[in-house]
């Protein structure tokens, strides 16, 4: 870049990027932060593993999750592992009837069904019991996965860059980054063409993405690359999901993936079942493709009706608990659809700014007994992983990291852990009095209206992808008196005004700003300068996250 905004180098400073080639690296077409997949501990063994299976014409069932990552994962080393074997199959499990990770109906199941060999994609490091159980029944197994490991570890090889002894530079990887490494390993051990793994690339730049793992380091090199890849891919399901999605003919970003499409490929294994998902990204039969992608926006649509619903109904519960003076809301929602209570959970303590666990009624494992279903989603400061582990008693199964968890637990436990978690957050209080109290985030920099152009966003384009470790500016705008204040959308909680000539929207939270807005006083606007493109035309705008 050879005349850099001052705006831009003041973001980057912000973001600790400050040496030449460390911004020469963030901000390159190009980047070239990736490193050998075999020093990834057992990844040597893992791929010997993969070979000796094929060369002995085992049949290999590759064993994902229900999301993107898990999905995506399943598919690229599905399409791998057939450029070597036609003994390849896949297995998704049911969000509903099975849960996250290995099951041993599924294991007996493939067994069954021919399958000797189980390698597990975004899911497997802690099924002890599970992976003990697949190889009393003659199964081999490989576990690839990139989530915590506490407690037990499954007892086979396990490639996953968050285990004990683990030595690879960057442990941020997504699932289906693990399973791109091994796909890299495989290839140089193989001398496999490299168009197998740029045809691999589309798929690790969705999941990276769509699983909100930092967008730093190796993961920025693998977003950059993979968006370039998704915006030109030749892979024939999602082609024509980005065209059902209204997505054809524009520049796919990383926003378009997390709001857009990662939603309607989440909404199969939320609202159904998710094994088709990996055929859509596999196959050129155009019959298929139609049939997913026309269930994957049904599901989508079901989704968000059901999503409201719901949302409704724990929101009335949730500003009881509040105004009692609850520091944690614990909501019991019982037969609610548990495909979406995560999302509801983090829209509730979006808006009231404290951590929010939804129960749901569950069959559990053990006929006669009642199980309850949690879904929890933190807010900064309040570790739901550290919170719940403490009461690990009392689940029969448990995950998540900080900011969510999920748990199965017996019914007879519900008043026990509301009360514990109400008596853990208090004392939390004890320690920190402010921890909830919601602050305002400093911005990025300041900006003022008229600096506002298409090569500034140009440049600060150059700072994508944005998610989770590499959030978008947050710029400031101050003294700004708006005009043409109108109100959007179906609930009118869509704001479109002017400050000074730029054209300004916010999103969601009218009724919180309106009064400021339209009071005719100077306020200060903090958001983000974007490219708009409407009805093919294309608009800068100002989109505005708060307002003081």
């Amino acid at each position: 870049m050879t005349h850099m905004h001052p705006v831009i180098a003041r973001i980057l400073r912000r973001r600790g990027i400050t040496a030449p080639g460390d911004v020469a690296e963030f901000l390159s077409d190009k980047p070239s932060k990736t490193y050998d997949p075999f020093l990834l501990r057992n990844m040597r063994e893992g791929v010997d593993f993969v070979l000796s299976a094929i060369d002995a014409g085992k049949p290999i069932c590759v064993y994902g999750d229900y999301d993107v990552d898990g999905i995506a994962s399943a598919a690229l080393l599905v399409r791998v592992l057939r450029f070597v074997t036609d003994k390849v199959s896949w297995y998704i499990p049911s969000r509903f009837s099975e849960g996250y990770g290995l099951n041993k109906e599924a294991l007996r199941n493939i067994a069954a069904a021919g399958g000797r060999v189980v390698i597990t994609v975004d899911c497997g490091s802690v099924s002890a019991e599970e992976v003990l159980y697949g190889r009393s029944i003659g199964l081999e197994m490989l576990v690839t996965d990139h989530h915590n490991i506490e407690g037990r570890a499954a007892d086979c090889l396990i490639i996953n860059p968050k285990q004990e002894g683990e030595r690879y530079p960057f442990t941020g990887l997504a699932g289906c980054g693990v399973a791109f490494k091994l796909a890299q390993a495989l290839q140089r051990k193989l001398s496999l063409p490299k168009g197998m793994l740029n045809g691999a690339l589309d798929l690790v730049g969705l999941a990276t993405i769509a699983d909100i793992v930092p967008l730093i380091d190796e993961n920025r090199t693998l977003a950059k690359y993979g968006l370039r890849a998704l915006n030109h891919t030749r892979r024939p399901g999602l082609c024509k999901l980005i065209q059902r999605l209204g997505l054809a003919g524009r520049t796919i970003n990383s926003e378009q993936v997390a709001f857009i499409i990662a939603p309607h490929i989440n909404a199969a294994g939320r609202m159904g079942e998710a094994q088709d998902v990996v055929e859509l990204l596999l196959t050129d039969d155009a019959a298929v493709i139609e049939r997913v992608t026309g269930e994957l926006l049904a599901h989508n649509a079901k989704r968000k009706r059901v999503q409201e619903k719901v949302f409704a109904i724990c929101d009335r519960i949730a500003a009881r608990i509040f105004a009692e003076g609850a520091p944690i809301g614990v909501i019991n929602a019982g037969d609610a659809h548990e495909g979406i209570t995560g999302i509801v959970a983090g829209k509730l303590k979006e808006k009231h700014n404290k951590p929010v666990i939804i129960l749901t009624k569950s069959a559990g494992d053990s006929p006669g007994r009642s199980y309850l279903k949690g879904t929890g989603r933190s807010v900064s400061g309040v570790d739901m992983y550290g919170l719940l582990q403490k009461h690990g008693d009392m689940f029969e199964k448990f995950g998540g990291h900080a900011m969510a968890c999920g748990f199965l637990m017996d019914a007879v436990h519900e008043k026990r852990f509301c009360a514990m978690l109400t008596d853990d957050m208090n004392a939390l209080f004890a320690r920190a009095p402010d921890l909830l109290t919601p602050t305002q985030p400093e911005p990025d920099a300041e900006i003022e209206p008229d600096e506002i152009s298409p090569a500034f966003i140009e440049q600060l384009n150059t700072l994508e992808p944005f998610g989770n470790g590499n959030p978008a500016p947050l710029l400031a705008m101050r003294g700004q008196v708006v005009s043409n204040l109108t109100r959007m959308g179906n609930q009118g909680q869509v704001l479109k005004f002017s400050a000074s000539g730029v054209r300004c929207v916010l999103f969601g939270r009218a009724d919180a700003y309106y009064d400021a807005l339209s009071s005719g006083k100077a306020v200060s606007l903090f958001g983000c300068p974007i490219v708009d493109v409407y009805k093919g035309k294309e608009r800068i705008q100002f989109k505005v996250e708060h307002v003081i």
